[in-house]
């Protein structure tokens, strides 16, 4: 495995493996622990909308990018990180790289789009509250982490996350989504260091020196 440091500040790790199936993530530190002063839950709908649009795909095309090639997009959110990632053939290693980047960095947070997710958010939340165990473990949690950020849940309340607006989103990624707070991550069958040359050649071409 190799691990390094790109000129942008971007931790990454490459290695290699014996599979023809290839796999790669974008993990942003910037979690629910990350949310002051911005309303509650505003990372996990972060996630939600990356998907909604970016300046060069709309929804439909991110949606079944990677389904035409065999592959598989998908994302979370923890406490402490948002996590993009996509698992593909390797000849189709270099669209899945840029692909997760472009979302992660040109999303432009469409308003209608916005209230669509925010509905399937709510939804969540009420579906979580249906849930003994899964309402049992939020409520434990926020008593665990009392008087810390970590106390917030991740899919915040329905009234945090009916205040969260497109401005917001736009000004939670340009805070955090920065080079300083992520870690790509890629193992594929594909010598170490011609992959870690790739990472560096797309790292280059999305944060350009003085970005």
């Amino acid at each position: 495995m190799i691990t390094g440091t790109s000129p942008q500040g971007l931790r990454y790790a490459v290695r290699r493996s014996g599979r023809a199936v290839a796999y790669c993530a974008l993990t942003v530190g910037a979690g629910t622990r990350d949310e002051a002063p911005y309303p509650a839950g505003i990372a996990h709908f972060v996630e939600h909308n990356l998907f909604r649009g970016t300046r060069r795909k709309s929804a439909s095309v991110i949606s079944s990018y990677l389904d035409r090639l065999g592959g598989e997009l998908n994302a979370y959110t923890t406490k402490e990180e948002i996590v993009l990632h996509a698992t593909v053939l390797k000849e189709d290693l270099p669209k899945a790289a840029a692909l997760l980047f472009e979302l992660a960095t040109e999303s432009t947070f469409p308003e209608k789009e916005i209230e669509t997710e925010r509905g399937v958010v709510l939804d969540e939340i009420i579906s979580y509250k249906d849930n003994p165990a899964e309402d049992v473990y939020d409520r434990f949690e926020t008593l665990l982490f009392e008087g810390s950020p970590l106390e917030r849940p991740i899919l915040g309340t329905q009234a945090s996350v009916k205040k969260i607006s497109a401005d917001m989103l736009r000004s939670f990624v340009a805070e955090k989504f920065v080079p300083q707070k992520m870690v790509f991550t890629v193992v594929a069958d594909i010598d170490e260091k011609l992959l870690e040359k790739r990472v560096l050649k797309l790292l280059e071409n999305v944060f350009p020196q003085g970005h």
